[in-house]
């Protein structure tokens, strides 16, 4: 089933390649971030500086921060709203979250939402890849697209390629619209809305976001750790569960092409 629907991806792919010397860039799309962060001093100072030179702003929400991740945000020019909840929230609600960064995207003007994590880089030229892919899949009617998610291992310039990880695709690139659908999961949910689905899957758009948090293995095996507390029966991740996330056998890695690297 994961391959059939990755297949259908590809075949719905969006390409981000300028391929014609004479292209016109058309209107700029009023692009904004999303991110939802709590106690991630470490990795907030790089994704603002990565992101915030490619967005029209950044919508955040601190869940609770008790490290200070709270004052860089709200000290950053780059955000132009900062949610928060309270440290003793309940508890981890990531529905709750989006639902309220999709809104305050959308009183601030949003054409497009882009949803990324503080652990979260992406590629070089990512915004003028992704004014090519809106205006071209928006030529077809297209509005939400998963983008290529590259697992960083062992080192900032590697990663991982064998299994699943290859394959790895996450709807982050939406149109802001005010009758968004959202997925209710509890965790692992589209962010894209699922109205912009087409034969049941997110077309793919040629674009990379870098996934910083596997580089150590310290951090990769927090992370299988937090997953197992927040999932211990893999509800919202049956077929794969969680050990695979530390799991290194048949481990093979890629270099990070220069042309497609990214600034950290």
């Amino acid at each position: 089933m994961a391959s059939l629907r990755n297949l259908k991806a590809v075949l719905l792919q969006t390409p981000s390649a300028r391929l014609n010397p004479f292209e016109r860039s058309g209107r700029r799309v009023r692009l904004l971030a999303t991110t939802m962060v709590r106690n991630e001093q470490a990795f907030v100072p790089g994704m603002l500086r990565n992101v915030g030179p490619q967005v029209d702003g950044i919508v955040a929400l601190d869940d609770g921060s008790s490290d200070g991740t709270d004052r860089l945000l709200e000290q950053s020019p780059y955000v132009v709203e900062l949610l928060r909840n309270p440290p003793d929230r309940a508890a981890y609600d990531e529905p709750a979250g989006h639902r309220r960064l999709v809104a305050a995207a959308l009183r601030h003007g949003a054409d497009w939402i882009l949803s990324v994590d503080a652990d979260e880089r992406l590629e070089r030229d990512f915004r003028m890849r992704a004014e090519r892919v809106i205006r071209r899949g928006g030529a077809i009617g297209l509005a939400a697209f998963a983008v290529h998610l590259r697992e960083l291992w062992d080192s900032p310039d590697h990663y991982r390629v064998d299994g699943v990880w290859g394959g790895k695709r996450v709807p982050r690139l939406f149109r802001a619209m005010p009758d968004h659908r959202f997925d209710e999961r509890s965790l692992h949910g589209a962010k894209a809305p699922l109205q912009g689905k087409v034969f049941g899957v997110f077309p793919l758009a040629d674009l990379v976001i870098y996934h910083l948090r596997m580089i150590r293995r310290e951090d990769r095996e927090a992370r299988r750790e937090r997953y197992q507390r927040l999932d211990p029966e893999a509800r919202w991740q049956p077929t794969v569960g969680y050990a695979y996330l530390t799991d290194e056998r048949g481990l093979t890695l890629c270099r990070v092409p220069p042309g497609r690297s990214y600034e950290d």
